[in-house]
């Protein structure tokens, strides 16, 4: 898949990071784009775990015990076995940011981004 640049003032922009930093403008481009994808990743992730606190009264009635996969504000798959549910939002959605979390009585975490993976902190509700 090629992709073109159409803006003037980018496309010289990055030729001189990459002039700058001795790197290929290709590397520049890469990176910038993964910083940025990761990023909305993230906030996506914080707006599916706002939804799911929201909603985790319900989700506890209706899947106690289990797995549920979070999109867009609404539970697309669940099963009792993570793996098995992990590998169908893979299949349906790639690598769009899925939350996928136990339906627990519990106290609500805050969840933080580590790395690629979220880290829960318990916090008073």
């Amino acid at each position: 898949m090629g992709i073109a640049l159409a803006e003037p003032t980018l496309v010289r922009q990055v030729e001189q990071w990459g002039k700058k930093t001795d790197r290929p403008v290709e590397n520049i481009l890469e990176v910038a784009v993964q910083t940025y994808l990761d990023e909305l990743e993230k906030e996506a992730i914080r707006a599916e775990t706002k939804t799911f606190w929201a909603m985790h009264d319900e989700l506890l009635k209706a899947y106690p015990g289990e797995y549920i996969a979070l999109y867009l504000g609404r539970v697309v798959a669940h099963d009792k076995d993570v793996s098995r549910l992990e590998e169908g939002v893979r299949e349906q959605f790639g690598l769009l940011p899925v939350l996928i979390s136990a339906v627990l009585p519990e106290v609500q975490r805050d969840l933080h981004w580590r790395g690629g993976k979220l880290e829960g902190v318990a916090t008073n509700i």
